[in-house]
């Protein structure tokens, strides 16, 4: 007997998807969002699917199945965009103040980074005050970001790349290949 992956089981309920997602797009982003702080930490496939439902609203585009494990953090969704069979695992902090494009088949492991701001630090004023510098972030077509992954703003990760456990990504990565370091170095071709 052949054992079902996760996005053959979500595959089952797209119908049903659909109808939840048409009742969330009634209610103002603000409850939304709230909804999904609330349910941010709900285990199983009724906090999977809750998860899904309304982040495919608040999303400025979302494919489908798409796996938000428990206690992934996500700000700025309106400037998020999401290909298909994208899983963020979880303990992922997203912000997307900048600008994030996901491509299709990517794995964001879990405790990962995503922040697509930084701060300006040569205005001489307290550091804490100094002001944001928004830069997009792109992530190609299938993508791993392996545990712990932190990817600054600025970042273009180009299609079919790996990027090993606790690498801080900044810059260009190029296809076909495996980074990983801190600041993160390509590896090899794959």
């Amino acid at each position: 007997m052949k054992k079902l992956r996760g996005r053959e089981k979500a595959k089952k309920f797209q119908f049903f998807f659909r109808i939840v997602i048409g009742i969330w797009s009634l209610f103002p982003r603000k409850v939304l969002y709230s909804l999904l702080v609330l349910n941010r930490n709900l285990p199983g496939y009724l906090g999977l699917g809750i998860r899904y439902t309304i982040f495919k609203v608040l999303c400025k585009s979302c494919g489908e199945n798409v796996l938000i494990g428990p206690g992934v953090y996500f700000f700025k969704l309106e400037n998020l965009v999401v290909g298909d069979n994208v899983s963020f695992h979880p303990l992922c902090y997203i912000d997307a103040t900048g600008g994030v494009e996901i491509q299709k088949d990517v794995s964001i492991a879990h405790n990962c980074t995503i922040v697509s701001f930084e701060h300006d630090y040569t205005s001489g004023t307290i550091y804490r005050d100094n002001p944001v510098i928004s830069n997009p972030i792109s992530i190609g077509s299938n993508v791993w970001l392996g545990a712990g992954v932190r990817v600054l703003s600025g970042t273009i990760i180009e299609n079919n790349v790996v990027i090993g456990a606790g690498s801080i990504v900044k810059g260009k990565i190029n296809k076909d290949s495996l980074y990983v370091g801190v600041p993160a170095k390509k590896i090899k071709e794959i």
